[in-house]
């Protein structure tokens, strides 16, 4: 009986084994490792980044010519902000090799293209952008993930633009004139 049960589990331990490569890469793309590095990014990871940091995932989506992967998130406070996947699928490199992060807002009045600039100049941490035609105030990190990048690091950043977006918002829109 012992020898039935020992050959048994010597042979569920070998077939666990030998599929564990087939299934890890479907289970690392589905979760936050802080330590990962990252050279491209799935919305899976996309996924995992907002999870991380207890934010709600509204929707996922493709789209684009390139296969575009995004994530609508909502933060602790209702913020709802984007995590765009783009450059996929480029050369030989699977996933999307760079993150656009963005908050939008309806146009609000105060804002001008020297208000922009101004919070540009600012806050650069932030890409602070209007499309008057189109009703939007934009606030957008960009984040290159060429020869890696720890998921830890893409979380901060995503943090970093939820952090500083509030005052350039302030700047764009006249509410605060910032320090000459």
């Amino acid at each position: 009986m012992i020898k039935h049960v020992t050959l048994r589990l010597a042979a569920a331990t070998a077939l666990a084994v030998s599929l564990s490569p087939m299934m890890a890469p479907a289970a690392m793309a589905q979760s936050y490792v802080p330590d990962r590095v990252k050279k491209s990014v799935e919305t899976e990871d996309l996924v995992a980044i907002v999870k991380s940091l207890g934010h709600t995932v509204d929707e996922t989506a493709v789209f684009g010519d390139e296969g575009e992967r995004s994530v609508r998130a909502t933060d602790e406070n209702g913020v709802t902000y984007l995590l765009i996947g783009t450059a996929c699928d480029a050369g030989d490199v699977k996933g999307c090799q760079g993150i656009m992060m963005q908050v939008r807002y309806d146009l609000s009045e105060g804002v001008t293209y020297e208000t922009v600039a101004k919070a540009n100049i600012q806050q650069a941490a932030l890409n602070t952008w209007v499309d008057f035609e189109g009703g939007t105030l934009g606030f957008t990190r960009y984040q290159v993930l060429d020869y890696g990048v720890t998921m830890a690091n893409i979380r901060e950043n995503v943090k970093v633009l939820l952090d500083v977006y509030p005052l350039s918002m302030d700047i764009a829109t006249g509410k605060d004139t910032g320090s000459e």
